[in-house]
């Protein structure tokens, strides 16, 4: 391998990591399309020239934003940093895709709980930090309505609903959080297997996403979370046990997801339709229910009869 092509491709990967941050960081409506593909070109970069190689970028890429930017930036690149080193680390160690999310999810959820405590001191500071900025951004989210013409009933009622809304949002907060950062740790792994499909079988147990289900046993974090909403008495156990149902939910969603791709893939229907579908699944809730429920039945229904004949899914297909 020649050298200036490592180089080249060094900074070509560092300028690509750190425009997407940025952008994604200074353009807010973009950050939900850019800031999950940050650890990417570091990631793509560092198996195929070296992971030594990838962790120079990371740490060139954080020592920039040392130099250039807040200390709040540096901490959100930071995690984006830790994921891609433990991509780097766990890829073909945990074979299993949920194994090797949770794991990596599971680091930087506590590292991030962690730095967040030290940051403002205590649980309660950062709580009430939490509950004035999702204060903010909604009332200026009323205010917006109210200049495009939405109904003043409407625009009122959510007023008066404000402080209820804020804090179902910072309950359900930790495992929404978890949910964002699974998916963030998800997408860049599929994204790895599209461009080292060579690797995949190296890497993963499952040779097609379409095959995938969740583990059995945890039907039973489903029931057991289930009958603890409702012991009276014990709100910070019912609080974790919403969390614990966000993240299962998520599990099953995808499970849905990947029985619908199958049939899809199975029945070749057209792309349209796909998106189409996925459309609806995505912004109607209903649909996303429902997808959930696929996937909680698929361990009953079996609907790939991925089971059959004791075969594996590959073999099953």
């Amino acid at each position: 391998m020649r050298r200036p092509e490592v180089v080249r491709k060094f900074f070509l990967s560092l300028a690509s990591t750190v425009f997407l941050f940025v952008s994604g960081v200074v353009v807010p409506p973009l950050g939900i399309a850019l800031l999950p593909f940050v650890p990417q070109p570091v990631l793509v970069f560092g198996l195929k020239y070296g992971v030594g190689w990838g962790l120079g970028v990371l740490l060139v890429a954080g020592g920039l934003l040392a130099v250039f930017a807040a200390e709040e930036l540096i901490f959100i690149y930071a995690l984006f940093a830790l994921i891609a080193g433990l991509l780097f680390g766990f890829l073909g160690r945990l074979r299993a895709i949920e194994f090797l999310v949770l794991a990596v999810t599971s680091v930087v959820f506590a590292v991030t709980g962690g730095i967040s405590l030290y940051f403002f001191g205590s649980w309660a500071k950062m709580i009430d930090d939490f509950r004035e900025s999702l204060t903010n951004h909604l009332m200026a989210a009323m205010r917006m309505h109210e200049k495009m013409g939405f109904p003043q009933d409407t625009v009122d009622l959510l007023r008066e609903r404000t402080p209820q809304i804020v804090e179902t949002l910072l309950q359900l907060l930790p495992g929404l959080f978890f949910v964002s950062l699974a998916l963030i740790v998800l997408v860049n792994v599929v994204l790895l297997c599209r461009r080292f499909p060579e690797r995949r079988s190296e890497w993963l147990s499952v040779d097609n996403f379409r095959e995938w289900k969740g583990p059995e046993p945890l039907v039973w974090g489903l029931i057991v979370c289930g009958f603890t909403l409702f012991i009276p008495g014990l709100e910070w156990l019912r609080i974790l046990a919403v969390n614990i149902l966000v993240v299962i939910a998520a599990s099953y969603f995808a499970q849905g997801l990947a029985v619908i791709a199958y049939f899809f893939h199975k029945n070749n229907v057209p792309r349209f339709l796909r998106g189409l579908t996925y459309l609806l699944i995505f912004f109607q809730q209903i649909f996303t229910l429902l997808v959930v429920g696929v996937g909680l039945f698929d361990l009953w229904g079996d609907f790939r009869r991925l089971r059959k004949n004791d075969l594996n899914p590959s073999q099953a297909s």
